[in-house]
This record gives structure tokens, sequence and C-alpha cells, in this order.
């Protein structure tokens, strides 16, 4: 009887940003099982498409005879986890990765940088989804997943007004394509770019872009693991947590004031950003100059 290979399967849950920063741990799944073949199951299998320390990636869900090929049989290792509960974690002492990495008990070299792979001809592509006449800014000012149809958290989203005045200024030098759901608001002077027929093709635009300007979101993960430096807005989540050193990581300039937390459980305040957890005394809470001045440097 031949003998079977043997297997790591990773599974990595949540939104894309979070899926896009799991890809930094599969190098240290790579380094501590040199000799296992690396199996992705996650919402999101085409972050990992053409990376090439995986055998295969599965979307959650679509894993038809997956025990019996992975599992049954064979010495295969499961690494599923909750990484947002470690209490380092929770207290805002490391990043994710590190967590993510003591939760499954790999080994941690300090690299958080996530890796996303493209093919020449997806470089190609992407290239004439930003030709413009001006120099292309990706701005992005709110996103990730909101319940009951919202369009704007505040515990990680710019403020429209002042994300209006900064599309004011920049569009002068810049054209801006603005990254929103399909029920965001519109911001004058940008091109909505919320028809986006797959996650590569977003996260592709911002191969050829310019600059950039985004938040706490998928984009910021995206530009870290495509070397690109950007201009991060910061509200209520922490960039020594979620972030990136290759970023300029701008955060508010109001101070938060004290608030119930009521509806808080492990986290401060929660990704959605109930209203009566608002902390700050108005909504001008970036100071705009600064955040111009690294756009533009």
């Amino acid at each position: 009887m031949s003998k079977k290979d043997n297997y790591v399967i990773f599974n990595p849950e949540g939104g894309l940003g979070k899926i896009i920063a799991s890809t930094a741990v599969v190098r240290s799944i790579h380094e501590k099982y040199p000799k296992h073949k690396i199996i992705v199951l996650t919402p999101w299998p085409e972050i990992y498409l053409n990376n090439p320390r995986i055998h295969r990636v599965y979307k959650t869900g679509a894993t038809p005879y997956f025990y019996k090929d992975y599992i049954a049989g064979r010495e295969s290792i499961i690494l599923k986890g909750e990484p947002y509960y470690n209490t380092d974690h929770l207290y805002g002492k490391q990043h994710l990765v590190k967590s993510w990495c003591e939760l499954y008990g790999l080994p941690f070299d300090g690299n958080t940088k996530p890796e996303i792979y493209f093919t020449v001809n997806e470089i190609d592509m992407y290239k004439d989804m930003t030709k413009r006449d001006k120099p292309t800014l990706v701005m992005q000012t709110n996103g990730g997943m909101y319940e009951n149809g919202k369009i704007y958290s505040w515990t990680r989203d710019i403020p429209y007004e002042q994300s209006q005045i900064l599309a004011n200024e920049l569009s002068k030098q810049y054209h801006i394509l603005h990254i929103g759901s399909k029920n965001s608001k519109t911001i004058n002077n940008t091109e909505s770019y919320n028809n986006i027929p797959n996650k590569r093709s977003l996260i592709g635009i911002l191969i050829h872009s310019s600059k950039r300007l985004l938040i706490d979101s998928c984009m910021q993960h995206a530009a870290a693991a495509l070397d690109l430096e950007s201009t991060v807005c910061w509200v209520a989540t922490d960039p020594n947590v979620f972030g990136y050193e290759i970023h300029d990581n701008i955060k508010p300039v109001l101070p938060f004031r004290e608030t119930s937390n009521i509806d808080s459980l492990f986290f401060d305040y929660d990704f959605n950003g109930p209203e009566h957890e608002y902390p700050f005394e108005s909504a001008d809470i970036f100071n705009l100059q600064e955040v111009y001045n690294s756009v533009v440097k």
C-alpha cells in the first residue's frame, strides 16, 4: 500500500481583509510543517490563487469528499480557530498575524506582510482599468461587512464630509477611483468603482495606482501585500494590531470621550459602529491637512 500524503488544513474565517492578512500565517505553517501539503479552506479562495506555498484552496461550503480526501486514514493537522480571542489581541498588544501564530503554536519571525500573487496577464488587464488622463488615486473611505444595510460605520470609516473635502482638493491632481459598496454615498469629483466583477479585480486596481487613501479595510491589507505605500486613516481600530509599517497610518486628532460601551463584549467597539457609542464631539475627527500632505508627498 502506497504511503498517503499528509496535509495541514488551514481554515481562516472572516472578511476579505482578514483573509488577506491570513496569507502571512501560511509562511509560518510552511516553516513548521515542511513535509505536509497545505490546504486552505476559506470564504475568499481567490486571495490564495497562485500562492506557491499551498497545495489546494477551497471555498467554504464547496468541499465534496473533503474528509475522505484529506483527513481519513492520514496524519493531517487541522488549524481552525479564532485569533481575535487571543488575550494579547483583545488588549491590542500585538499584531493579528502574531496572535494567529500563537493560536496554532507556529513560529513568528515578526514579518506580518501578506502575500497575493497575480499573473502577468492579470497585471496587464488591470493597467487598462486604471488608465486615465491624470494619475490614479484609489480612495476607500468606507467598507467592510455591515449589518442592517448600513452605509457608514464610524469605527472605521472616514466621515462623509471630510471625505468630500479631501476629494475636492485631491481631484485637482489625481483621477480618483472611489471604492465603495453599491449603496455607499456618492462623493463628488470621483469616479465610483462599485460594480466590481470579483475580488481580484478589486485588489488589482491598486497595482497601477499612483496614490492610495484607505481605511482599515481590505484594500490596506492588499496594498501591504503588493508593497504599495498608502495613507491609511484609522478610527477605533489599531494599526499596531491590523496595520502595516509600510503605510502612513493616521489617527484621529479628536480625543475619545467616555461612553457606556453597553453593547461591547470582548472588544471596546463593534466594527459596525453603534451610533449611541460615538465617542467624538464632532465629525471633524481627522486633521485634513495631515491627510492631504501624506497622500501627495
